[in-house]
């Protein structure tokens, strides 16, 4: 009463429903470590700039020593606070 290409389909579809929890699990993992692969990225990211910011705020610092109001006003008018 079945054809061979029905039972075929059957069978497709069993080994797909059976796949599909085990490739959404395999995909949650993946997904999550991605996901924290880029958080640590972007933490890095910030960290590195922070840390530049503050190695330029050094060099700055060292580099000026205001002797009047005019070096003061000029320097703020040059490269701001």
């Amino acid at each position: 009463m079945f054809s061979i290409v029905g039972k075929i389909k059957d069978v497709l579809i069993a080994i797909l429903a059976i796949l599909l929890p085990v490739l959404y699990i395999l995909g949650r993992n993946d997904g999550g470590l991605k996901a924290k692969t880029d958080t640590l990225a972007d933490d890095l990211d910030a960290q590195n700039k922070v840390s530049d910011f503050y190695k330029a705020m050094a060099e700055d610092a060292e580099d000026f020593n205001p002797t009047n109001r005019s070096d003061l006003t000029d320097r703020l008018r040059r490269t701001g606070l």
